[in-house]
């Protein structure tokens, strides 16, 4: 199975150019697009452009790997077909639903029965592998980013009314439908924020370097894996602690905490630290020996509490 991507710009006039700046961009962010869901699908590839054509203005995109001894035919089409669905899965299609109906598209390819035959096991194949790859697709800041970048450029350009998406063979004759995305359609991909969900770790261990003794948005100084870093201390209760004196650090003094961390996605989609936050301290240790905190005795409580009244009312 050989293919080539397909990507047609449809435009509001009759005319088949289009801003070369504005065009260059887009085709950059296609092919970090690319590139980062061939990683994500484990092939290492090798990209390659071919001239526009006429209707709109057409591209296409040849994907090889760099080594073909080692990867198998089928991997490119995955990466062909996981690409084509990136771009095309709009709202009201899953990009689940969009792979597996081009994959479907694919099976009527071949014109010998035993080829078919063959085709449709491959294609079998795909679709398992396809569906096990969604939730790395879905977890991408990379690929979400690059998508957004993209369809936020076209939407700023409004002389492109859609853009569509097909898989080609080699001589670039079309072997899916072109997947059309409509221009009120763009927005449907452009993360408006760059944010991300904080991710909170439950009982992090974090040895402390330099605390902070006075009440305010000080940053303390500890080590969490291996790694130093600097946090705000939000547990009032273990700050009211520290202020008293009850609580003493030495060298190796470590706590147990929930750690909240906060990230950005940058313009290039890749996820950076921006904070780190202790929501509340479950323990800490003195002298070698670990103390659990008033805080997590109250929350132990609580959780018993609601557990009866869950009980009572199950």
């Amino acid at each position: 199975m050989t293919f080539k991507l397909q990507f047609h710009y449809w435009f509001s006039d009759k005319s088949h150019t289009m801003d070369a700046l504005i065009h260059n961009k887009c085709e950059r962010e296609l092919l970090e697009l690319t590139k980062a869901i061939a990683k994500i699908c484990g092939v290492n590839v090798k990209m390659e452009t071919e001239p526009s054509g006429k209707g709109g203005l057409k591209s296409w995109l040849t994907i090889t790997v760099k080594s073909p001894k080692k990867t198998a035919p089928a991997k490119i089409a995955l990466v062909n077909t996981v690409v084509a669905a990136c771009v095309a899965a709009t709202g009201q299609t899953s990009m689940g639903e969009m792979g597996k109906a081009l994959l479907d598209s694919l099976a009527g390819n071949a014109s010998e029965e035993a080829s078919k035959e063959q085709l449709q096991k491959e294609i079998h194949a795909l679709k398992n592998e396809f569906a096990n790859l969604l939730p790395l697709l879905d977890q991408s800041s990379v690929v979400k980013k690059r998508r957004s970048t993209f369809y936020d450029l076209l939407r700023n350009y409004q002389k492109v009314k859609s853009i569509s998406v097909a898989l080609t063979d080699e001589t670039k004759k079309p072997i899916t439908e072109e997947q059309l995305v409509a221009r009120e359609e763009f927005k449907a991909f452009i993360i408006s924020s760059n944010t991300v969900a904080p991710q909170v770790v439950e009982n992090a261990e974090i040895e402390i370097i330099s605390p902070v003794l006075m009440k305010g948005k000080h940053k303390w100084r500890g080590m969490y894996k291996g790694e130093p870093i600097s946090f705000v201390m939000k547990s009032d209760d273990f700050m009211t602690l520290v202020q008293s004196g009850k609580v003493e650090f030495k060298s190796g003094s470590t706590i147990a905490c929930t750690l909240q961390i906060e990230k950005k996605i940058n313009g290039v989609g890749v996820e950076r630290i921006m904070n780190y936050n202790i929501l509340g301290v479950g323990s800490y240790s003195e002298n070698g020996k670990t103390i659990e905190t008033p805080e997590a005795k109250q929350k132990q409580k609580q959780a018993v509490a609601s557990k009866r009244q869950l009980d009572l009312f199950g």
